[in-house]
């Protein structure tokens, strides 16, 4: 004999002529705040009359299973208040639905002025993107010291700045993870990588057309340790433009650990007329520097770093503005493209130049 009817005429707990299982008269709202054991796929099997097989794969999409029975499967399930077990969910798709992004420099000289506010535009971009298509994406340290993003499920991973041989990437593509870079990868063997770069070529002659204009005939560059595409990309074209001009070229480097004043004190020591620093942190150093030297900006010394402007601002220091947001939000989509089954092509971000105080005005 059936139960208790409610008003509807349905049995308690259940739906019009289905039977659920034994619930003692209770509706599962009741029995959860009594600490009720979780209702399992068990108890939707046998609440619908089904087996087990034919009820998971009616919640699961898989199987040969009319949409009448899916559908009467999901009613029970839902009556009886079933949540599928995560785990479980993994276990049977092969899918976590989230994806990382691995954050590098974090030891660096640089990270609080620059690459922190870059990551949080980044990683703003590709958050709306990953949510927008119904992903949960979780920033993930990587580097020495740390193996924390290798214990978090995920089903891909955005690297940002692969290096030559990168062990990230290496280690995720061992894993069975997607991958995509922010960054043109530089090992040969990830050449087939899908990844998202900004316009640095274009950038970098923007900027040097910049202070050519502006009367600068000795422009040098400071650039840090990190064999990155940015670097390498903006050293290589930085040579050509002043080879294409007969111009003297003059390339600094900060070693690991060293402090960026020190690399900048060695690049004014040449006596450059102008100096593009590749983070906001080598401009500032490059800054002090010329203070200690009596260089007034921009009559003596202009300057321009990358960093990132607000549009209609005039910056203190001219800026090659990368729009970090879109370029986290095409990483994302290029990632989820490609795990569900897309091939997504090489995206180039524009960039942009935003004249500032420290070069002269025309």
């Amino acid at each position: 004999m059936d139960g208790p009817k409610d008003a509807a005429g349905r049995t308690a707990g259940g739906r019009r002529g289905v039977r659920p299982a034994d619930t003692g008269g209770q509706t599962e709202a009741g029995r959860q705040a009594e600490g009720a054991r979780t209702v399992g796929i068990k108890d939707v099997a046998r609440a619908a009359g089904l087996s087990i097989t034919t009820v998971s794969h009616a919640l699961n999409g898989k199987g040969q299973v009319s949409a009448r029975t899916r559908e009467r499967v999901r009613l029970v399930a839902e009556e009886l208040g079933y949540r599928p077990n995560p785990a479980a969910q993994v276990l049977l798709s092969g899918r976590t639905g989230v994806i990382g992004l691995a954050a590098g420099h974090q030891s660096s000289e640089p990270w609080e002025r620059t690459y922190r506010p870059y990551y949080a535009a980044l990683t703003a971009g590709a958050t709306v993107e990953a949510v927008d298509r119904d992903y949960a994406l979780v920033v993930v340290p990587v580097g020495p010291g740390t193996d924390l993003w290798t214990r978090i499920p995920m089903d891909g991973l955005i690297v940002v700045d692969p290096i030559a041989g990168d062990p990230v990437i290496d280690e995720a593509l061992r894993r069975g993870l997607a991958v995509v870079t922010d960054g043109r990868p530089m090992d040969p063997s990830h050449a087939e990588l899908p990844y998202v770069q900004s316009d640095i070529v274009t950038g970098i002659e923007s900027v040097m057309d910049h202070l050519y204009e502006a009367g600068a005939r000795r422009t040098g560059l400071l650039t840090g340790p990190e064999l990155d595409s940015f670097t390498l990309d903006s050293e290589q074209t930085y040579a050509a433009w002043c080879a294409t001009r007969n111009l003297p070229a003059a390339v600094e480097r900060t070693g690991p650990g060293e402090p960026a004043h020190d690399a900048a004190r060695r690049l004014l020591d040449t006596r450059p007329d102008a100096v593009h620093a590749l983070n906001r942190t080598y401009g500032e150093a490059v800054l002090a520097a010329a203070r200690e030297l009596g260089l007034a900006i921009p009559d003596d010394l202009m300057v321009t770093v990358v960093d990132e402007a607000e549009p209609g601002a005039v910056p203190a220091l001219t800026t090659l503005s990368l729009d970090a947001r879109r370029v986290g939000t095409m990483c994302a989509a290029a990632l989820i493209d490609r795990l569900t089954g897309g091939e997504p092509e090489p995206v180039t971000v524009p960039s942009r130049l935003v004249p500032g105080k420290s070069t002269r005005y025309l």
